[in-house]
């Protein structure tokens, strides 16, 4: 990877692809429309790495794409609120590709890169108290897999019942994704890294 562009972490830098995408060879019909659909919601030219890799789910892999568009986009949390919880599940176990595609989905959301790069830090004064809460619940997500009751008191000071669930679900969902990135070896690709904020202050692990 060229210079790294990332805030400190412990980030996963695959040494080499173990799967790769599906071959558009291998992909039928209802496979190549709905890559189409990824390629035109993404708003790029070509289909995104990630998703010729899930497209290796078969029969599996639109109904993935369908449950993707509502957590990411449906709901009762809102997508700013969803892009902060995204943004730490990738820092916190360290993909670097998830973290690419949503950096520039949370600065079209109004992000400042500041705002973005607290996101991958332990405690930042940038971070008011309803994220500090959010945060907090994603890491015991993603390190005990459970909430623990003082931070599920916290959440539900500011979610409903609806959305505590949601919460769960959606951290469970990016957390799936990353490791099956993380695993399979999946680089970001070059125009997303070099569009990525610079916080001047870089680590591998």
């Amino acid at each position: 990877m060229k210079a790294a562009r990332l805030p400190a972490g412990r980030w996963h830098e695959p040494a080499q692809t173990r799967v790769a995408g599906l071959p558009r060879s291998e992909q039928g019909p209802i496979t190549r429309i709905f890559l189409a659909i990824t390629r035109r919601a993404s708003g790029g030219g070509k289909v995104l790495d990630v998703f010729s890799l899930l497209a290796r789910l078969g029969p599996m892999f639109p109904r993935y794409l369908l449950f993707l568009s509502h957590i990411l986009r449906g709901g009762r949390i809102g997508r700013d609120d969803k892009e902060r919880i995204i943004l730490r599940v990738a820092w916190r176990v360290g993909c670097i590709y998830e973290w690419g595609h949503h950096v520039p989905m949370a600065r079209e959301l109004g992000m400042s890169d500041d705002e973005i790069l607290s996101l991958a830090q332990e405690d930042s004064p940038l971070c008011d108290k309803r994220t500090r809460t959010f945060l907090r619940a994603a890491d015991e997500l993603v390190e005990r897999r459970l909430i623990g009751d003082d931070t599920w008191r916290a959440l539900s000071a500011e979610l409903t019942e609806n959305q505590l669930v949601e919460f769960c679900m959606l951290v469970g969902h990016y957390l799936m994704v990353a490791m099956t990135i993380n695993s399979s070896g999946l680089r970001l690709e070059p125009d997303y890294l070099d569009g990525l904020p610079v916080s001047g202050e870089f680590a591998h692990g």
